[in-house]
């Protein structure tokens, strides 16, 4: 294309074009792309080129666009072209674009630039999300900066991804980021670019809608078969006063997929996506079945153009990636097998082992040894020899002054911080009595002596204010602190290891911004052989699995983040499954069947028997999100704060969680509880029970119960009503959760609308409670056995300090 073409149009910016004489200190790049024109059978021609400095700064820029003789000859009909946007700061740079027909569409556009742009950090060994904001400019082009931002947090863009399969599988595993930007106020006619010459320094710029997307997917190097697994697209203004990331919905991603790659594959919510959100930021990309993909929904022109608009980059993303998993460039759509296949023989497998995800992928032996079978005994038996060999590595500290703080996040990274947190019930356990939030210092008892939680505040000495993300990570995952350490399993990081990047990520923004505490917690001391914290590699070897969680394609979306919860940050697990004697949970039928958490029963979530009527969902979920169900009672002890917690989360998010703890039972009619309910309320004849010698019991329980646990006995007056026959308490083969109640009450309700419940430890003896919890038994779980020793239960209770 000739630059004195008067079809042409150009941007000068600073007067200068990057012209074929012209040169500098810095390297010269150029790159041929292409994409099919609409109407007709010829290739838009979209050359970029660049001077590129060797840390990747592309001080000039030159972009030119064609599409052969046909544009040509529709020269002179006064047709005015649209030009793409020029997104990124550079001292020259011009665009020409010969196409008066208008027939490179606009994807065209942003798949060359982001694709150059991706070549020139690659080469430059630099990460392709910082380059690309180290041309936009801080203050005037903030709203890009703060939607790249976004996005990339959300994906977790920069932490090492996860392996893509065994090490003979011929599928290859990368990612890729792409980035777009359309004014908001579009006229239908460009006559100039954005001007970003100096002397616009201080004028308004013109209202944008940013888009950015990061796609990780799996590419077949034998067949050439693309399998795009998860996209993260967000869209919006992007600015940080105002910092609102919009989803793109799920059709629109199935969509431009689909025309990506020529595949349709189903989109919906990912796993760790928090819920509330109208449009999901990450979507997981799982094979479409065939009764839906028959039943295709036509779309409309104005969905051609949002899908147009929205997706611009999905397909620079998509070639990004396949570079990033396979070290070979698509500079030109379609990505099909046939396409991928010429492309891997052309290059051949040399170039695979170059790729920038090879030197991400862990070593064969580690793979092996992380496995199960023959390699998961010889791990474990190498984790024991490891036990009397030096342990894990220190990670350095972040240098003095590098602390992190808030700024260095987006306000929804540390919101998405702040929901894992209390999920996790972080500060639950990481705050003693009368302490500083997350100060540690809270004594955990168990089978093998007292453990003292840490200080998680951001103070340097004694907090993680000097640990970096990967001892951070490395902590969650593993269970080995910065200096290296391994931490006690009584800290659940074999629960926290399923957690997504994205949340891990966000979980250390959100810590490190919080206020730092200068607080040493009590060291923990166990007994020998205890205190030989090197012992825990072999725990690890034997019972960790510290892979992340990965949802079940044939579950629904709803089931998936209620288990990715329930087994990871919420680290039910934890307290509601057995354990064996070395301290770790047991599996297969005893998931989630029933454990102990700080001295009180934790009741099987998984068709609890001793529960007087079986849980719905929706009873469950009230449970959870209030602290309270009619038909089961009031949560108290360590589930109190729990409840708390989640009734601060997102609604969708404790739904999640009753829909999948519900689905591990049988299903149960509402109306069937609701009728085991109304018959177990009102319990036994309490005229026989004091014939039969609970005359004490029951006076004591008339006297100080009745009013707000009997259904005949009134309206209370201290909040709701939890009657004693639907008590899972009352029904438990142990009284010591029932005794703690009576004993205690419940000082701190799980939500302000329970009200409190006095506890009667200095108003009646061990014998009284003895008599009064018999009388409750016998009378509200008449088809359970007596309890024993209850006097001699109740002393011990007395004399222990919870």
């Amino acid at each position: 294309m000739s630059e004195d073409d008067s079809q042409a149009l150009r941007l000068k910016q600073g007067g200068a074009l990057l012209t074929e004489g012209e040169d500098d200190a810095a390297a010269r790049r150029r790159a041929h792309y292409a994409w099919p024109a609409d109407g007709i059978d010829a290739d838009a021609q979209l050359v970029v080129e660049a001077s590129v400095a060797a840390d990747g700064t592309m001080a000039k820029w030159h972009y030119r666009a064609r599409v052969g003789d046909t544009a040509s000859e529709a020269r002179g009909s006064g047709t005015q072209v649209s030009l793409p946007p020029l997104l990124y700061r550079h001292a020259h740079a011009s665009v020409a674009v010969d196409d008066p027909s208008r027939l490179i569409p606009t994807q065209a556009h942003a798949f060359a630039r982001e694709s150059f742009i991706d070549e020139v950090a690659h080469d430059a060994r630099r990460d392709p999300v910082a380059l690309r904001l180290d041309h936009l400019d801080v203050t005037r082009d903030a709203g890009a900066r703060e939607i790249i931002r976004m996005v990339s947090e959300r994906a977790a863009w920069g932490a090492a991804p996860q392996a893509a399969q065994a090490p003979a599988s011929p599928w290859l595993r990368g990612r890729g980021f792409a980035f777009d930007g359309q004014t908001r106020e579009a006229t239908g006619r460009v006559d100039a670019l954005p001007d970003y010459s100096p002397k616009s320094a201080r004028a308004e710029p013109p209202p944008m809608g940013w888009s950015a997307w990061v796609v990780d997917l799996d590419v077949n190097r034998v067949t050439g078969d693309i399998a795009v697994r998860r996209v993260v697209a967000g869209q919006g203004a992007g600015t940080p006063d105002a910092a609102a990331l919009q989803g793109l919905p799920a059709w629109q991603i199935e969509e431009a997929i689909a025309r990506a790659t020529g595949v349709r594959r189903i989109a919906r919510a990912s796993h760790d996506e928090a819920g509330g959100a109208a449009t999901p930021v990450s979507h997981d990309l799982i094979d479409a079945h065939s009764e839906r993909a028959s039943h295709i929904t036509p779309r409309t022109g104005p969905d051609d153009r949002r899908i147009e608009q929205a997706a611009a980059p999905v397909a620079a993303a998509i070639a990004n990636a396949l570079y990033d998993a396979t070290g070979v460039r698509f500079r030109a759509p379609p990505f099909d097998p046939e396409q991928i296949r010429r492309a891997f023989a052309a290059a051949g497998p040399a170039v695979m082992l170059d790729a920038p995800a090879a030197a991400r992928r862990p070593s064969r032996w580690r793979r092996w040894l992380a496995g199960g079978g023959i390699g998961g005994v010889a791990g474990g038996l190498i984790g024991l020899a490891c036990s009397i060999l030096p342990g894990p590595s220190p990670i350095a500290p972040l240098p003095a002054g590098a602390g992190a703080d808030a700024s260095m996040w987006s306000a929804a990274m540390l919101e998405r911080g702040r929901q894992v947190a209390i999920a996790g019930d972080c500060a639950v356990c990481h705050t003693a009595p009368g302490g500083h939030v997350n100060a540690g210092g809270l004594a955990l008892q168990t089978p093998f002596g007292t453990v003292w939680s840490t200080n998680i505040t951001p103070d340097r000495d004694t907090g993680i204010g000097a640990w970096s993300y990967e001892a951070f990570a490395r902590a969650m995952r593993q269970g080995i602190t910065r200096d290296g350490r391994h931490l006690y399993p009584a800290f659940p990081y074999t629960a926290f290891a399923r957690m997504s990047e994205s949340d891990m990520m966000a979980l250390y923004a959100y810590l490190m911004s919080q206020p730092a505490v200068q607080h040493a917690a009590p060291e923990t001391k166990l007994p020998f052989p205890m205190n030989q914290r090197r012992l825990v590699a072999g725990w690890n070897w034997l019972f960790h699995d510290a892979r992340e969680y990965q949802p079940d394609a044939q579950q629904s979306a709803l089931w998936n983040r209620g288990k990715y919860l329930v087994d990871g940050a919420a680290h039910c697990g934890a307290c509601h499954t057995p354990r064996n004697a070395l301290g770790a949970e047991k599996g297969g039928f005893a998931y989630l069947g029933g454990g102990s958490a700080e001295g009180w029963d934790a009741p099987a979530l998984v068709a609890a028997r001793a529960a007087p009527v079986p849980w719905t969902e929706d009873a469950l979920f009230t449970y959870l999100r209030t602290g309270f169900s009619a038909e089961h009672g009031v949560a108290a002890g360590p589930m109190a704060p729990v409840v708390a917690g989640l009734a601060s989360l997102p609604e969708p998010d404790v739904r999640a969680i009753a829909h999948y703890i519900a689905s591990l039972s049988p299903p149960v009619d509402p109306a069937v509880a609701a009728k085991a309910a109304a018959q177990r309320a009102a319990g036994a004849n309490a005229d026989a029970l004091t014939a039969a010698g609970f005359q004490n019991g029951r006076r004591m329980f008339e006297a100080a119960c009745a009013v707000c646990h009997a259904e005949s006995g009134g309206v209370g007056h201290l909040g709701v009503r939890p009657l004693m026959g639907l008590n899972t308490s009352v029904s438990q083969a142990s009284p010591e959760n029932l005794l703690r109640v009576m004993m205690h009450g419940i000082a701190q309700p799980a939500t302000e609308g329970l009200g409190y419940m006095p506890g009667f430890k200095d108003s009646f003896d061990d014998q009284q409670l003895a008599e009064l919890a018999g009388y409750i038994r016998a009378r509200y779980a008449p088809g359970q056995p007596a309890w024993h020793g209850l006097a001699e239960t109740a002393a011990g209770l007395r004399e222990a300090v919870h």
